[in-house]
């Protein structure tokens, strides 16, 4: 079953002609914020939020409001449950709200999305009062977005530019160029995510590995760093990249926590959650660097355990 094609402006002015533009820009505003903070959630749920701080808004325009949006040209996609579970009955309060980020174009587009609602299961679902201003800041990325920002390559194709600046094609997106080439629709979104500079790329990466990654972020960061030949400055620097990237995991409102950042969830929960950063593997790239002397290996292992990060190599 194809997701509809989305209607005109005109038709969607049309629709909702009949309705308080004030309750239609509430529900847009909250529906967004349903995608941006949670990833993905279903409408029942999403109505036990939405009226701890909408009460005035009724039930009934809530659902009815999902039904036209789906049409409309938005951020996130309203599934019906059968479009997504082939073998469940569609019901109004079962459709989904799910942020366009998870369903990528191509084979196998729904992956993300099952894994994602196996990692939310059992979880709490984030409402607190800051709901809306925890969903427009959900990455706590601004040092580490800064700090990326700034490294620079010493050597090589990229010597002299910043991270801010070199646009780095990594062997996996120049064979993912090639192989979907006559593709233009898989192509288009190859290209836009591989064509930005490297800082925005890595945090994008980072995003994602924290988002649905098996792996460590911080293993898979050195891993990347590696493939495209850069060698950190010093030791320093990459003990500073190594505390930032943790900072960034433990305190971002991740969809995998239905909105609680793991900090907050380990709270609530009285536990650690699979995505406190416990231990690491040190990966080829800061291997390297041991190796080339940037880099005291013990020394780097004794501040990563001050940090309760154990060493897994």
């Amino acid at each position: 079953m194809a997701y509809p094609k989305p209607l005109s402006a005109k038709s969607i002015a049309k629709l909702f002609s009949t309705w308080d533009p004030h309750t239609v820009e509430v529900l847009h505003t909250y529906y967004e914020v349903f995608a941006n903070l949670y990833g993905a959630i279903q409408l029942k749920d999403a109505w036990k939020v939405f009226k701890r701080f909408e009460p005035k808004i009724h039930k009934k325009q809530f659902l009815e409001f999902s039904a036209i949006v789906r049409r409309e040209d938005v951020p996130y996609y309203i599934y019906e449950i059968n479009e997504l579970y082939s073998e469940e009955k569609p019901y109004d309060m079962e459709r989904y709200i799910v942020n366009k980020q998870i369903i990528p174009v191509g084979y196998g587009k729904f992956h993300h999305f099952y894994n994602l609602m196996d990692e939310q299961a059992g979880k709490p679902i984030y409402a607190l009062p800051d709901f809306l201003e925890a969903a427009s800041h959900r990455l706590h990325d601004k040092e580490l977005r800064t700090f990326l920002e700034k490294m620079k390559f010493n050597d090589g194709e990229f010597a002299g530019k910043l991270f801010s600046e070199a646009i780095v094609l990594t062997y996996d997106e120049k064979f993912d160029m090639a192989y979907y080439a006559k593709n233009k629709a898989v192509l288009k979104a190859i290209n836009e995510k591989a064509n930005v500079v490297l800082s925005e790329k890595i945090m994008q990466e980072l995003m994602w590995w924290t988002e649905f990654a098996e792996r460590s972020p911080i293993t898979l960061l050195t891993e990347f760093l590696n493939k495209i030949d850069y060698t950190f400055e010093s030791q320093e620097q990459a003990e500073q990249l190594i505390s930032l990237v943790s900072d960034f995991i433990n305190n971002s409102h991740l969809w995998r926590n239905c909105g609680f950042t793991p900090m907050q969830l380990h709270s609530l929960m009285a536990r650690h959650t699979d995505q406190k950063l416990t231990a690491i593997s040190l990966g080829p790239g800061i291997h390297k660097a041991i190796k080339d002397g940037d880099i005291d290996k013990n020394d780097l292992i004794r501040r990563l355990k001050e940090m309760d990060i154990d060493v897994l190599d």
